[in-house]
């Protein structure tokens, strides 16, 4: 039951999906299920790979890029082309490394016969998009969109009146191509969100969010945070250099301390600034560059990127 410790957003589950490489976050942990008082890696599930919510699925993609492949691939990496069919439509020729790239995947020639072929579809076109994309369906299947910034409402609009599909909104983000997404999921039915849980689950974890406009924030913390970590490791990188450093050495350095960090965070469960403590002694190095950052408002220009992302996600819907 969410309650408001969490402000409405709860962590439901971590992906099955394996990848090789050294053990940490490399190695992903197997299908689970994890509650508020309960971090993903004290309830892994050895249940076994394949999820029998997905047995027998007919799951189409309408748009087949770069997302819409790791979902795509992360699935199948835990099941077989007959206990899962995957189909899609593209507007854009795919390339043969693409499709071959995807066990057993069906393209189908138009976004209509898609439709008509599959259980569940998910929408995975660009939000300018949309509208063009789902004209001529008949919105009488189960939709997953994963588009920043439009609503259920207004995905609704673009199909036939009368029709009231059942729509569950997924931001997932970049780090699904590593199997590693952090999504967050809207979807008022219960039975659909395990489903929709299900799916995304493959590519990395999975957070409910109680109330559909949190998706905002949702966006603007995780579906744009990729970029903000990302540009925080190239600035410790270069920090590096600038103190002698080879760039090269300097970026493999910073690189593995946020997966590091990452990993800590999850398996301890403590909070950040419990953790950080544990790193700074009075008087010594890591004091010294924690407030060079806050004489440069590292802290609060975080927080501002993340409500100017969020409010930006409130303006195109």
């Amino acid at each position: 039951m969410l309650g408001p410790a969490n402000g409405g957003i709860l962590p439901v589950c971590e992906g099955s999906r394996k990848s090789p490489g050294r053990r940490g976050l490399r190695d992903r942990p197997e299908h689970s299920i994890s509650s508020m008082n309960e971090s993903a890696s004290d309830n892994r599930s050895q249940s076994g790979r394949s999820d029998p919510a997905l047995q027998g699925l007919r799951l189409g993609f309408l748009g087949f890029g770069k997302m819409g492949q790791a979902i795509a691939r992360g699935l199948r990496e835990n099941h077989a082309p007959a206990d899962l069919h995957l189909l899609a439509f593209d507007a854009a020729p795919l390339a043969d490394t693409v499709v071959k790239s995807v066990a057993g995947l069906q393209l189908l020639p138009s976004p209509d016969a898609l439709e008509a072929q599959c259980d569940v579809l998910i929408l995975a076109v660009k939000p300018g998009d949309l509208q063009t994309a789902l004209a001529g369906l008949k919105g009488d299947r189960r939709y997953i969109s994963i588009a920043a910034g439009v609503g259920t409402e207004r995905l609704r609009s673009f199909f036939p009146e009368g029709q009231n599909p059942h729509i569950s909104r997924v931001m997932p983000n970049i780090s699904a191509l590593a199997g590693h997404s952090a999504s967050g999921v809207f979807c008022p039915d219960d039975e659909f969100f395990s489903l929709s849980a299900a799916i995304f689950s493959a590519i990395g974890q999975v957070t409910r969010v109680k109330s559909e406009e949190l998706m905002h924030a949702v966006t603007g913390l995780s579906g744009s945070g990729p970029a903000y970590v990302l540009a925080m490791v190239h600035a410790m990188a270069e920090g590096g250099v600038q103190a002698g450093l080879p760039f090269p050495t300097a970026l493999e350095l910073a690189r593995e301390t946020l997966l590091g960090v990452a990993h800590l965070l999850r398996t301890t469960g403590e909070h950040p600034s419990a953790l950080r403590n544990q790193v700074t002694s009075p008087g010594g190095t890591t004091i010294a560059g924690l407030a060079a950052l806050e004489d440069g408002g590292f802290h609060g220009t975080v927080m501002r990127a993340v409500e100017a992302a969020t409010d930006r996600s409130r303006e195109l819907e």
